[in-house]
């Protein structure tokens, strides 16, 4: 997450606890209610923040000389950079530091310093420095502010600046956000206006944000971690004095007497074809050879890589192997072996380990919480046969595969009780993960792995799981012996119990300050109370068990009770996303329903709209042909009027011609028969 604060110098320096304390009371009275309460448009409210805050810091650490006074801000943890620049204005520069610069920038100009030693006099960026000397330091005022005056961009920049100060940064949203409360009680004007610049609402968005950074430089985004993680990574001593207090607890309460009743669990992975290929074995040969090379056999299915687990005691007694394959069905593995009979008979792979091992096969060949049960499952069993009548401590890292109730529930009932230790502290606090067992284990493996390669090749086989089970139980035996073993619990201070054997050295490699010198023992002594109520509180965080800087009994009642919550809540998401799922795809399915059938609808009705169409346009067509050929047929001559035409005409005729007698007609109609008959002889 991003949060804007204040830029800080690279000499930062570590507040001390009356400090903290100081600056805490005179944060509170920059808390961002005060930007719906004081008058931040007025000097009023501007003066009487300045004049309570200056005095209660003033005393306690003075200003640089050459930097402006402001108050609260970073007298406790951090300085604040100069903001001398023409971009920045030199507001906030004092008058002396302005001289200051202003000569040293002539003598910059005249060739007698650098732009780099001038940044770092006056604690800027090169580039800062660089514009700086181009403009002649000439004060310009810090850009137009859209909305918000001068005095309340001051104070929302003084208050953004104290909340990130005591580790409550605030990200870009929430600054947002209060600008919008801080909005919404002023007069209805000002809201008017905001809305008309802000889009329609109170809240400004992000290119206000970007705007407002450059107005001030002194503010910088952060990407910040969480301050329970920040312990987890810095407070090394509290969190290894604690997981001592932890085991002090357990071996009182369980009366742990012996190194036998001390476990420690831990898996690693064996990467075979990888380590046959990478592993450079050394090979005698004729002089002037560039790049010799050797020939590895084939790697059959399931050899290529495995998990193996170990759980051993501080008395160096190693219990049942646990080992994960490579196999589509999970379950027990077994290998098919052909006789010299031609016979087939099938074998377990546990059969190469040690006694009581298992070999589970899961794809891919890693561990999961099904995995964990069986691990669990067999040590519960090997527990309950050696020394049942003494409760026995098994510590685990805090890999989310181990939280598993099936399988703490089986040790428990086997009177094994789980403590995790705090995470990223394996390196420190963990039995196998040290030198004098896996570091030990695992150049043994790999060097056994290449000479069974090279067997198999001689011998014409690919190198099949078998050969992999005997790697792995070899190198075990040889390197996971009884001296190695307590060599390595002594050497995280399992057993016995000694806290002063991490060295400030490992407490200080990865923090972000040295540890200085630090009684473990009697820090661990007087953890005690604390961690009596913590080991058994369940914290959780998104949505799993959460083990930064703190050890965990997993087999308290309270744990066992919280991973149940978790893990039904787990399901009841993982339900509900199911459900929500189905629903939204019977949604869909009825919405493909409907869509189909109203397009159905749809088209049916184009297409009898469209048949109407044809039809009227075959009618039209019909119509408009018949009257074309009879019109040819009539000026051919081939066809007389119809009926209805010729009645309509002789109507018209008597109504146009006079009426004429009979005679006259006949006289009329004989003569032109006389001409019609003499036409016809000629």
């Amino acid at each position: 997450m991003q949060i804007l604060a204040a830029t800080p110098p690279a000499s930062d320096c570590v507040p001390s606890t009356s400090t903290l304390s100081t600056l805490t009371a005179g944060a509170a009275h920059v808390s961002f209610l005060a930007l719906s309460q004081a008058p931040l448009h007025g000097s009023l409210g501007l003066s009487w923040v300045h004049t309570c805050d200056v005095h209660i810091l003033e005393h306690f650490s003075p200003f640089p000389p050459l930097l402006s006074p402001c108050p609260i801000v970073g007298h406790a943890t951090m300085h604040r950079k100069a903001t001398s620049t023409p971009s920045a204005g030199t507001a906030g520069v004092s008058s002396v530091a302005h001289e200051t610069m202003q000569v040293t920038m002539r003598t910059v100009k005249a060739g007698g310093m650098t732009v780099e030693s001038f940044a770092s006099r006056f604690n800027m960026s090169y580039d800062r420095a660089r514009y700086y000397i181009h403009t002649g330091g000439v004060a310009k005022r810090r850009g137009p502010a859209p909305f918000f005056s001068a005095a309340e961009e001051a104070l929302l920049a003084e208050c953004i600046i104290n909340n990130a100060t005591i580790g409550r940064g605030l990200s870009q949203e929430v600054v947002c956000r209060v600008c919008a409360e801080y909005l919404a009680d002023l007069s209805a004007e000002r809201q008017a206006a905001a809305r008309k610049l802000f889009g329609g609402t109170l809240k400004p968005g992000r290119s206000w944000v970007k705007c407002f950074l450059s107005r001030h430089p002194e503010l910088r985004r952060y990407r910040a971690g969480t301050r329970e993680e920040g312990r987890a990574r810095n407070g090394r001593p509290e969190v290894v004095a604690s997981w001592f207090s932890i085991l002090t607890l357990l071996y009182r309460d369980y009366r742990v007497t012996s190194p036998r009743q001390v476990w420690h669990m831990d898996e690693t992975h064996v990467q075979a074809q990888t380590s046959a290929m990478s592993g450079r074995e050394g090979i005698l040969g004729g002089v002037g050879m560039v790049k010799p090379e050797i020939i590895l056999p084939a790697f059959a299915s399931g050899a290529g890589a495995c998990t193996a687990v170990f759980c051993v005691s501080a008395a160096g007694v190693v219990a049942p192997h646990c080992i994960v394959v490579d196999g589509q069905t999970p379950g027990h593995a077994y290998v098919s072996e052909t006789e010299a009979d031609g016979s087939r008979t099938e074998q377990a792979l546990s059969s190469y380990l040690n006694d009581g091992a298992v070999v589970w096969r899961r794809s891919p060949p890693g561990f999961d919480k099904a995995v964990f049960d069986v691990c669990a499952s067999t040590f519960a069993t090997f527990a309950r046969s050696y020394f049942p009548d003494e409760d026995k401590i098994l510590s685990l890292d805090g890999a989310k595969v181990h939280l598993s109730t099936t399988g703490l529930l089986t040790l428990l009932k086997a009177r094994v009780h789980v403590v995790v230790e705090p995470s990223k502290m394996s390196h420190i606090l963990q039995a196998l993960d040290n030198p004098s067992a896996f570091g030990r284990y695992q150049p043994r493996v790999r060097r056994r792995v290449r000479e069974i390669a090279l067997e198999c090749r001689e011998a014409g086989r690919p190198f099949n799981t078998p050969e992999l089970m005997r790697c792995i139980a070899r190198a075990a035996s040889e390197a996971l012996t009884v001296d190695a073993l307590t060599t390595a619990f002594r050497r995280v201070g399992m057993w016995p119990l000694d806290p002063t054997v991490v060295s400030t050295a490992e407490l200080s490699k990865g923090a972000d300050a040295t540890v200085q010198d630090v009684d473990l023992a009697k820090l661990t002594q007087r953890l005690m109370p604390r961690v009596r109520k913590d080991m058994s509180r369940p914290v959780v965080v998104n949505g799993t068990l959460s083990t930064a800087g703190r050890g965990t009994v997993l087999t308290a009642p309270e744990i066992m009770a919280a991973l149940d919550e978790t893990a039904a809540a787990k399901v009841a998401a993982k339900a509900l996303k199911q459900a929500n799922k189905r629903a939204h795809d019977q949604r869909a399915d009825e919405r493909k329903i409907k869509d189909a059938a109203a397009a159905k609808v749809k088209r049916a009705k184009v297409e009898a709209k469209e048949a109407e169409t044809r039809g009227v346009a075959w009618v039209d067509i019909g119509s408009e042909a018949s009257h074309e050929a009879g019109c040819r047929l009539r000026m051919m001559g081939l066809a007389l009027p119809v009926a209805a035409k010729t009645r309509r005409r002789l109507a018209a005729a008597r109504l146009r011609v006079p009426p004429v007698s009979p005679r006259v007609l006949w006289r009329v109609v004989a003569s032109e028969a006389v001409r019609v008959g003499g036409q016809r002889q000629m």
